[in-house]
């Protein structure tokens, strides 16, 4: 974009008309560019370097600056040379020669960074809270020889995700749908389609195999099916609670870190190898359940979008297994 030393627009090409969403760039030249581009008084960095450039008739150096425009928020990363001129003001000042501007829009570098950073972040806070989860659980179990409650872990679980919830919320950039607790409003139709087969599908192995099971001699409990009301619906909260931890914290912040080949597989992988270590106060067949179902909900998770269908999935055969099971 050029300006005269009137402060007149003379020229904006198509890409620069593209940043400031100006539908025809041919309207722009010859009006007023502190009327087009400086009248919003929320864009203070940007209005400040053009007036100060104008004002002062000195040359800022390349500088990166929000801008708020119709669709939201833009960092534009601003060039301005000034166009040589020898003319005096009546004060015997330098008069404003006009000015060329070239402009970047570095929106999507700067999100990039901003999501790694809020990855990092996020992740240095789940190794913190698991590491300090085992180490407490290490101390009470083998030093202190005291034996808790299977639901006390779960509590503590409970209250880990909580604190990132509020990380996430408070400290973090993410939205809703990045954190998949947003539904995909596209393919709600068939997200809701397919986790009702795969609940059916996923509930009636686990009944075979306990039927299997017991025609082979191998009785697992006293009796065939356990469970209750009440439990069902904690359950439920569970289910919501460790699926946000699994897939909108974890695997989310994997993914995005780790850019490598085969992203998504890895980050499931990892994500439900850390799932399951999680688990690990439950015993050892429990972990390894927990770890076979977090692969499956990892893979429904990056193929639906949000985390709805693995909270029901994981709650249908959460529960089921271990009112078979356990």
């Amino acid at each position: 974009m050029t300006i005269d030393a009137s402060g007149i627009v003379t020229y904006l090409n198509s890409a620069c008309a593209d940043i400031f969403e100006i539908e025809e760039a041919d309207k722009i030249a010859g009006q007023s560019f502190a009327r087009c581009f400086l009248a919003n008084k929320k864009n203070r960095a940007f209005n400040k370097l053009f007036e100060d450039c104008i004002k002062n008739n000195e040359r800022p150096e390349k500088t990166n600056v929000r801008y708020r425009s119709g669709t939201g928020m833009k960092h534009l990363n601003i060039a301005i040379s000034l166009i040589q001129s020898e003319e005096i003001t009546p004060a015997g000042e330098k008069a404003f020669p006009g000015m060329i501007v070239l402009i970047e829009d570095t929106t999507d570098r700067f999100t990039l960074r901003q999501h790694e950073h809020d990855c990092a972040y996020i992740f240095a806070g789940l190794i913190i809270c698991t590491s300090l989860f085992l180490l407490a659980w290490s101390l009470i179990r083998f030093t202190l020889h005291i034996y808790l409650k299977s639901s006390t872990y779960t509590f503590i679980i409970e209250c880990i995700t909580f604190a990132l919830f509020l990380e996430i919320v408070f400290m973090t950039s993410f939205s809703m749908r990045d954190i998949g607790l947003a539904p995909k409003l596209a393919r709600l139709k068939k997200n809701i389609l397919e986790t009702m087969l795969l609940a059916a599908i996923g509930c009636l192995a686990l009944v075979l195999g306990k039927v299997v099971l017991n025609l082979i001699g191998i009785r697992i409990k006293a009796y065939f099916i356990g469970g209750s009301l009440h439990g069902a619906y904690v359950y439920a909260y569970t289910s919501l609670i460790q699926e946000f931890l699994a897939r909108g914290v974890i695997q989310t912040c994997v993914k995005s870190l780790m850019r490598i080949k085969y992203q998504k597989t890895f980050g499931i992988i990892l994500t439900s190898l850390l799932f399951s270590i999680m688990h690990i106060p439950l015993g050892f067949y429990f972990m390894a359940c927990a770890l076979v179902l977090s692969l499956v909900l990892g893979y429904i998770y990056e193929r639906q979008g949000d985390i709805w269908g693995c909270v029901f999935l994981h709650w249908c055969c959460g529960y089921v297994g271990m009112c078979l099971y356990f």
